[in-house]
């Protein structure tokens, strides 16, 4: 007889397509996985997924268990939602999904006086640029740039922050400031790798420099601003993080745009002590931070003579 831990193996190879991929998703090994694939094959008695060149694809049988077992998996997901749900210990493990630099220079302030607070709340933070999925669990929390829909998700606004482009003074000695009228011809850009050209900052800045040339995509923005730092080119960065250095520049006082910061959490969970906790505590950084994150200054166009 198949156990849920076989079925789980299961439905990961059966979505991700590869050993690794399923394997990244269960966070074990590409060898863990592939002896539990031959665990399940062996008992289940029949071949549920075959090989491929190009991965692995369901047989004839395991398409026809699919549906039934995904019908499990939502019903063991709810269970879990509920009894997490249930669960008034403020203590335990709190999953947060964001994005590395908002964790990294805003959120962890305000977690550390959680902390202080409630120090049997354990957090761990996800940096993903995927959406991860709060009704499988992947996260309890979610903080996202923009509003974002799910089923079953609560959510609400927490704040905003600003973008705006910025280029290092000794890039600015060598190229000059860029003519957005002429979508920045004659210069080089630092942005967002392909799968994220179409956010609302990439696709600002991409009206803006049509005409320039790309020097180094990254979807990491800590990346991007050390790139734009180094001298690669311009960026698009945002103002809590670029106003911070004194060897940066912003090139237009006008220019640059505000997306709205969000925190879902799923409605099984969300009055559990413990994420109800994480959430206060988020919102208390980001509201801390607001005058940093959404800047009502803008910083003198133009460029300075370089420190070095």
């Amino acid at each position: 007889m198949l156990d849920w831990d076989d079925l789980k193996t299961f439905l990961a190879i059966a979505r991700a397509g590869t050993l690794s991929a399923a394997a990244r998703a269960m966070k074990v090994s590409q060898t863990t996985m592939g002896r539990r694939l031959d665990h399940l094959q062996g008992r289940a008695g029949a071949t549920l997924l075959e090989r491929t060149p190009s991965g692995f694809r369901l047989t004839p049988t395991g398409s026809s268990i699919l549906g039934e077992v995904e019908r499990m998996e939502e019903a063991a997901l709810t269970l879990e939602r509920t009894i997490a749900g249930e669960d008034c210990r403020l203590e335990g493990l709190v999953r947060v999904t964001t994005v590395d630099s908002l964790a990294a220079h805003i959120l962890t302030g305000g977690l550390a006086a959680l902390q202080v607070k409630h120090p049997g709340i354990v957090i761990e933070i996800i940096t993903d640029n995927r959406s991860l999925s709060l009704a499988r669990r992947e996260a309890d929390i979610a903080v996202r740039l923009g509003r974002f829909e799910a089923h079953e998700t609560v959510v609400r606004k927490v704040g905003e922050m600003a973008f705006a482009p910025y280029a290092a003074c000794r890039y600015l000695q060598l190229h000059g400031a860029p003519d957005w009228t002429a979508r920045a011809g004659g210069h080089r850009i630092v942005r967002v790798q392909d799968d994220l050209l179409d956010t609302p900052d990439a696709r600002w800045f991409a009206d803006r420099t049509g005409a320039a040339e790309p020097a180094l995509l990254a979807n990491s923005r800590e990346v991007q601003l050390r790139g734009v730092a180094a001298g690669l080119g311009i960026g698009n960065l945002p103002c809590y993080l670029a106003d911070a250095r004194d060897d940066l520049e912003r090139l237009d006082a006008d220019a640059g745009l505000t997306r709205e910061i969000w925190m879902g959490v799923h409605r099984d969970t969300r009055h559990a002590p413990r994420i109800m906790a994480v959430q206060e505590a988020i919102v208390a950084a980001i509201t801390d931070q607001r005058t940093i994150l959404a800047p009502s200054h803008t910083r003198v166009s133009g460029h300075r003579p370089s420190e070095e």
